[in-house]
């Protein structure tokens, strides 16, 4: 599995027809997606290109918003507990 860091997230919610396992699946990989932005700020930082390490921290938030708006939306449409 590859990963775009420089893709930006795309702003749309959640779709509300997905099943609280897919919203997991999502938010894990906007997880994952910004992880992987916030380890290139890192090198960025550390070879002195803050220019280019706030554009991947930009791209991080992105991502985490989209990760809390999927578990949002999991935890909406998860079945009552028996």
């Amino acid at each position: 599995m590859t990963f775009d860091t420089k893709t930006p997230a795309t702003s749309t919610p959640a779709p509300a027809m997905l099943k609280p396992e897919q919203h997991h699946s999502k938010a894990a990989e906007h997880l994952e997606l910004a992880a992987k932005s916030h380890k290139e700020v890192a090198k960025l930082i550390g070879a002195n290109d803050h220019t280019g390490a706030q554009t991947h921290a930009k791209v991080a938030y992105e991502h985490m918003t989209q990760a809390q708006t999927h578990a949002e939306a999991a935890k909406k449409a998860m079945p009552a507990a028996k």
